[in-house]
């Protein structure tokens, strides 16, 4: 049976909105009838390139247009509010990652969204990583995971990159530790004038005794996406700069005739086709009751509560350095 066509919005216009808006464009199951962006150079190529009505505002939009459901692209200081405008119209919203730049802000949204019974989905793209995915599958009790997620792009410039970059890798961390934070250190640099730290590195202790290493940065020379996840038996690396595809080494000792232990070393290549559409399409079909969440609103809460603690110790200590700091 063919699933019925939802009217959906995306609001903003820049690299994130469009992304959504193609993705839309190109699904059988969602017909694209507006774009919302304030800039309007940014409305004039949004209804030439996808052909939907556009709108300077929220409000405009909400006065003009049925729209059932929408992508939240705007910048991450305007998400709470643009989220509550839409969630009390009546209108299913995925926003993207983070849901909000204060837990409080993002618990008001999920209890608003329940008290409306709407969809709020948060955009953490990676649990639809075919590669993170068999990871929850197949890791059940790290001692020790290290993250680096480094890029030369400072296009984000209303948040950090704990909460631009390092949120995706403490999202995966949490899907695959279940333990309780025991202990949390952190440490940044605010470089070039910048408000917010463009380089963060943190270590997470669980009380379980998992050890959880985080470097990301957004004035690095190179790109780079990696993954490390170590358990006594076998340790998985995860090369994800290598889009479309993400490259896995999976290391396993292997007992020897001779003195000591060799190691069996599998090699996977595995094609991540279109995660983001994956995600809309989850999207979509959870509003039609036809999939369970793949990431719970709780979820979403554990991994934003960890990322601005780390911007709270951050900020408490003298661990901000360079032009700029704060």
């Amino acid at each position: 049976m063919k699933a019925p066509h939802t009217r959906v919005a995306v609001v903003g216009a820049g690299v994130m909105g469009r992304y959504h808006a193609s993705v839309y464009t190109a699904l059988p199951s969602a017909s694209l009838v507006a774009m919302v962006d304030p800039d309007p150079d940014a409305r004039t190529y949004a209804a030439a390139q996808y052909g939907c009505d556009v709108f300077e505002s929220v409000d405009a939009m909400l006065g003009a247009v049925d729209v059932e459901a929408a992508s939240v692209a705007a910048p991450t200081s305007l998400h709470h509010r643009i989220a509550t405008q839409m969630l009390e119209a009546g209108i299913h919203i995925l926003v993207e990652k983070p849901v909000a730049t204060e837990v409080g802000q993002a618990r008001e949204l999920a209890a608003l969204s329940r008290l409306r019974g709407k969809v709020m989905q948060v955009g953490h793209i990676t649990r639809f990583y075919r590669a993170v995915q068999l990871l929850k599958r197949e890791v059940t009790r790290p001692y020790l995971i290290e993250a680096r997620r480094l890029t030369p792009n400072t296009r984000i410039k209303d948040v950090g990159v704990i909460l631009d970059l390092m949120i995706h890798d403490i999202d995966i961390v949490l899907g695959l530790v279940k333990a309780p934070v025991a202990d949390v250190c952190v440490a940044g640099h605010a470089l070039n004038g910048s408000r917010h730290e463009d380089v963060a590195a943190a270590q997470i202790t669980f009380t379980d005794g998992c050890i959880a290493r985080f470097l990301a940065s957004r004035v690095a020379p190179d790109a780079e996406r990696s993954l490390v996840v170590a358990e006594a038996n076998q340790t998985f690396r995860l090369d994800f700069a290598r889009e479309p595809h993400t490259e896995i080494a999976i290391y396993r000792p292997q007992p020897s005739a001779g003195n000591g232990n060799h190691v069996h070393v599998d090699r996977h290549v595995v094609f991540e086709d279109n995660p983001l559409r994956k995600e809309l399409e989850h999207f979509l079909a959870r509003i039609r009751n036809a999939a369970p969440p793949i990431g719970t609103l709780e979820d979403d809460l554990r991994s934003l509560t960890l990322a601005t603690d780390l911007l709270a110790r951050l900020a408490g200590s003298r661990a901000v350095v360079g032009d700029g700091a704060t």
